[in-house]
């Protein structure tokens, strides 16, 4: 059947009755069984009830699975080949997801979803400042054992010599463009949506047209790609640098022509300044298939590795000056200075950490993730991967891609990045969508089910998403409640001098630095109150007799504060 062929609402009217209530039963029990898990998520989400997740798992895999699949069944009125079947626009995906999205991050940016964020942000203010490090906190110390708890933030780097976050340079200093609009909320949702673009053409380039506009759809409703699109980290451009860097890698296989290879490079090493580590997990990956298929082409070979050479110094080049610039020593990186070891120590190749490691996290981040991507895109994935006999050489290097990633994250074996899926994964989640696009195409193509079936079912899955991303809107707008209802309020009540930052449920202070990076002539300065018997030391030591502290109350869900004066006098005597 065409493309252009009208639907088939219903089996052909000489059918016996009997026979059509048969065919569509599958079809009403998908719609209940969707209807059920919909349900249990938005009321399992509004009770906080902890083992949602599983219950939802075991309703996608026990009961909406076989629906599926027995409606997927062979039936002489199937469509036979898939093109055109699931036919899907670019603009209002696109478009929907980047109104949700920057509504969503405008949102989540006044609260915190990740220390990390934190740390990014002082890191893009300093740099919005023209600096590349803030003045030091009265207290810091040379030795980060002896660092006061009053002044340590998480992830940030504190030194007599100057105070910054640990992080490389490239996202703080792309971040700080979006200071200098005062939106820096807006930045990762471009992102978003660049990406989708970028596999919307990946999809067109690898397999059809349809089959990126599939994977685009796939993306967008997926909870994990929609947090990772707007909050302030750094996986957005990563991810979107390396989506390019391979799109530019299958057009130079294509083209047979440098500058693509060329371009894939420079993505590359950009992403090195970014995140270093899954910028070297993924450069081996595209590198490697970039050598190997042109292996039996000695000139092009010998081209493509010259050029790789070359980004490779450039990258190599800004890490190493980055390093020398904070750390005062080329080999010795912020993430190592930041604990004052000489090796960062996220990263193990432990085996018995490696293991612990798995053993802690490997439950809980498997079910996260399988939540928070689009449901069976692992198994349509690798279906993809089983199936697809034309475009081999595409499957492997996407697979890889995402493989690859997995596996060299097992030796960082802390699971604090897990939230609706692992977030070092993200920059290989392009991969996978595309992957599970093209096992959809090819799972239908090997079962045909009439065209009023497919778009039953594809409607049905996007309902159940919407329903996903509210349920994750709810979860987002819980989590950043204590940091936003913080910083509203006192942004509100006008209060200057020095705030003493108190911990309290769902709200933990080092994750939050709301300093400035010229701090000494802000209006106001924010310590932690980490011993409040010591408010009034502190209180001298900045010269601000008058502080105030601020905390949050959960039971309320408001901001609380109290306001105190130290005796300078008496606190010099007692020195």
């Amino acid at each position: 059947m065409s493309s252009s062929s009208p639907p088939e609402i219903l089996p052909q009217c000489g059918a016996d009755p009997t026979s059509r209530k048969a065919a569509s039963l599958p079809f009403w029990c998908l719609t209940a069984a969707i209807a059920l898990y919909i349900a249990v998520l938005l009321l399992g989400t509004v009770r906080a009830y902890r083992h949602l997740h599983v219950v939802l798992l075991l309703l996608q895999y026990c009961l909406i699975l076989p629906c599926v699949l027995r409606g997927l069944r062979r039936s002489k009125n199937g469509v036979g080949p898939v093109s055109g079947v699931l036919k899907i626009k670019q603009s209002p995906v696109i478009f929907c997801f980047a109104v949700v999205a920057v509504l969503l991050s405008w949102f989540s940016a006044r609260g915190r979803l990740n220390p990390d964020e934190s740390g990014y942000c002082f890191q893009a203010r300093i740099y919005r400042s023209g600096h590349i490090m803030a003045q030091p906190l009265i207290g810091a110390s040379s030795n980060p054992a002896d660092e006061p708890a009053e002044i340590s933030y998480t992830n940030h780097v504190l030194r007599p010599f100057g105070w910054f976050a640990k992080f490389p340079p490239g996202w703080p200093l792309v971040l700080s463009l979006g200071y200098l609009i005062s939106a820096p909320w807006v930045i990762n949702p471009v992102f978003g949506v660049l990406q989708l673009t970028a596999i919307i053409a990946l999809g067109s380039l690898c397999f059809s047209q349809e089959t990126g506009m599939i994977a685009a759809l796939i993306a967008a409703l997926s909870s994990f790609y929609l947090i990772n699109s707007i909050d302030l980290m750094s996986h957005a451009l990563c991810a979107v640098l390396v989506a390019a860097a391979c799109l530019c890698l299958f057009r130079g296989l294509e083209k047979a022509n440098l500058w693509y290879y060329g371009a894939m490079f420079a993505c590359l090493a950009a992403t090195f300044q970014i995140r270093p580590y899954t910028a070297f997990v993924l450069t081996c990956v595209l590198t490697a298939a970039a050598l190997w298929l042109n292996r039996k082409n000695q000139h092009s070979l010998l081209r493509i590795f010259v050029t790789g050479v070359f980004f490779g110094s450039f990258a190599t080049a800004g890490v190493l000056i980055s390093n020398h610039l904070y750390s005062g020593n080329w080999f010795i990186s912020p993430y190592a200075m930041y604990p004052g070891s000489n090796l960062p120590p996220e990263l193990t190749l432990n085996p018995g950490r490696v293991w612990e490691g798995f053993r802690q996290y490997a439950w809980y981040t498997t079910v996260e993730t399988l939540i928070g991507f689009f449901p069976f895109a692992h198994l349509l994935a690798g279906y993809a991967l089983w199936r697809e006999s034309r475009r081999r050489k595409e499957v492997w290097i996407l697979a890889s891609l995402y493989v690859a990633l997995v596996l060299a994250y097992l030796a960082h074996p802390d699971g604090s990045g897990v939230f609706l899926g692992e977030r070092f994964h993200f920059e290989a989640f392009f991969a996978l969508v595309l992957l599970a696009a093209r096992g959809l195409q090819l799972l239908v193509e090997r079962r045909p089910a009439p065209r009023w079936a497919l778009v039953w079912i594809m409607l049905l899955f996007v309902i159940m998403q919407i329903g996903q991303q509210a349920a994750t809107a709810r979860v987002i707008a819980k989590r950043t409640e204590p940091y936003r209802k913080v910083r509203e309020t006192i942004a509100a009540s006008g209060i200057s001098g020095l705030v003493f930052l108190h911990d309290a449920k769902g709200f933990t202070a080092r994750y939050f630095n709301l300093n400035d990076a010229d701090w000494r002539h802000a209006s106001r300065i924010y310590l932690l109150d980490a011993e409040p018997g010591h408010r009034a030391e502190w209180a001298c030591r900045y010269g601000s007799p008058a502080y105030t502290v601020v905390t949050y109350d959960p039971f309320t869900h408001q901001a609380v504060f109290l306001s105190g004066n130290a005796d300078c006098d008496s606190v010099a005597n007692q020195q």
